[in-house]
């Protein structure tokens, strides 16, 4: 009976050897977790970078106020993520990319009403690009904690790029979603749609001219 007793507590450990064993490999993040922590923490330091022009230069307080709140928010959102990453082993970058520094240098090289104008038009793009990151994470993403950063982030993201939208009219900036983007391919779906739509009426008509040729004939 005591050896019994030893087998079945010796099988039980090595159960929840294995059970812990296969959590902690389930729990590791795939490649997409991995460049979304990444590309999030960049994008947050590249925001606040933002908000802090947009607190130096802007001419107007709504332009201001959107600063304050990049700031403000993306710092919050921020602390939540850098420490998932460092519990997940995914070392982070300690600035945004040089194509984000270099459009903050670009937006930052105007003055008055131009900076407003190229600092909201430059953020509808970045907060654009942002969502659009986010729904590939919840896509294709493995570890729950980390699609979890990004299902949170997307509702401040989404006001963000409200209120922008909304001061874009404001100023007379632009909106329509930049050229390469999935707007534009839907547009292009639609118009070749449209054309191969043409194209097989225009055959039904022809065939139906035929049709009545030979009957006539």
């Amino acid at each position: 009976m005591r050896l019994l007793h030893r087998a079945a507590l010796a099988l039980a450990a090595t159960t929840a050897a294995l059970g812990l064993a296969a959590g902690t490999a389930a729990a590791q993040p795939n490649e997409q977790d991995q460049a979304w922590l990444v590309a999030a923490h960049q994008s947050n330091l590249a925001e606040i970078a933002a908000g802090q022009a947009a607190l130096q230069k802007a001419t107007t307080d709504d332009v201001r106020m959107h600063g304050q709140m990049l700031i403000d928010d993306h710092t919050a959102l921020d602390a939540s993520l850098t420490p998932v990453a460092q519990q997940l082993g995914v070392t982070l970058p300690a600035e945004p990319t040089p194509e984000q520094q270099q459009a903050l240098a670009e937006v930052s090289a105007q003055s008055g009403e131009a900076f407003d104008r190229a600092w909201v038009e430059s953020q509808i793009a970045g907060h654009r690009a942002t969502l659009a990151a986010g729904e590939q994470e919840l896509a294709q993403g493995s570890e729950q904690t980390v699609k979890d950063l990004a299902a949170a982030a997307a509702p401040v993201v989404q006001r963000h790029l409200d209120g922008l939208l909304a001061t874009a009219q404001e100023l007379g900036v632009p909106t329509s979603v930049p050229a390469g983007t999935g707007g534009q391919a839907a547009s292009s779906s639609q118009a070749l749609g449209l054309a191969l739509l043409g194209t097989g009426v225009l055959a039904v008509a022809v065939a139906a001219g035929l049709v009545l040729r030979r009957r006539r004939v």
